[in-house]
């Protein structure tokens, strides 16, 4: 399972961050993501949600992205 560092690693490279005082915010495709300031994991439905609703990619596309 994907971490959160994993997930910003990701924006990093591929979204624009935005600031945010609460949460680390990007912008990704024209969507909004809230990244949290943990390092641990991404429980498995979260995970699933993020990548069909938010980031509309693949585990696959993830993974070659980073």
């Amino acid at each position: 399972m994907p971490r959160w560092s994993d997930l910003r690693k990701f924006l990093d490279k591929h979204g624009e961050f935005l600031y945010s005082k609460k949460h680390l915010m990007y912008l990704y495709k024209g969507e909004k993501i809230r990244c949290s300031h943990g390092s641990g994991e991404i429980g498995a439905n979260k995970w699933r949600d993020i990548l069909k609703h938010q980031l509309k990619i693949t585990q696959e596309e993830f993974n070659a992205g980073l």
